[in-house]
């Protein structure tokens, strides 16, 4: 006997052997296609919600550190506010209090015949101020006349010159302590 199989159905039978055998063929690869599918969704899930954690977990992180810096600057912000406040606070309470210039400008606007001023020093405080004027004097006449040129003035308190500046009579080396509001 032969090994060839031969078919003798007509040929409309034939083909419709044949849809139905492609139709069970295409079931068949929907059905497997689907399992397979099915199969790797399920393997995927843990994957997914592993990933979906980290993705959790790293924007808490995100938060928590945009949290802190913000946090850092407001401090940030706090102190410069704090320090502008302070340094408004100690401007404003020496605005009323004399300046160096001022003062310089107002003693030296004073009679000073037959004396050389040297140095001028002058520390303001919270009453008024204090400038010490250190200078030599070509006489005692010429010290005593420009101590007191000084004393008149309205904006000095008081004028203290130590009594030993009169020990010597000629080139004589000084320091006067002025204190007042300096303010002409």
């Amino acid at each position: 006997m032969k090994h060839e199989l031969m078919n003798l159905l007509p040929d409309n039978r034939i083909r419709s052997l044949r849809q139905v055998y492609f139709l069970r063929l295409a079931t068949v690869a929907v059905l497997v296609l689907s399992g397979v599918a099915i199969v790797h969704g399920v393997l995927l899930l843990p994957s997914y919600l592993f990933v979906r954690a980290q993705v959790v977990e790293r924007e808490m992180r995100l938060t928590a550190l945009t949290t802190s810096l913000a946090g850092a600057a407001e401090q940030e912000v706090s102190a410069r506010v704090a320090a502008i406040a302070s340094d408004s606070a100690y401007l404003a309470k020496r605005a009323g209090a004399p300046k160096a210039s001022t003062a310089t400008q107002a003693v030296l606007a004073v009679p000073r015949e037959g004396v050389r001023l040297r140095g001028l020093s002058f520390a303001p405080s919270e009453g008024g101020a204090q400038m010490l004027i250190s200078g030599v004097a070509s006489s005692r006449e010429a010290l005593r006349r420009y101590e007191q040129a000084l004393a008149k003035e309205p904006y000095i308190a008081s004028v203290e010159l130590p009594i030993s500046a009169y020990a010597k009579e000629s080139n004589i080396d000084f320091t006067i302590t002025l204190t007042g509001p300096f303010m002409p």
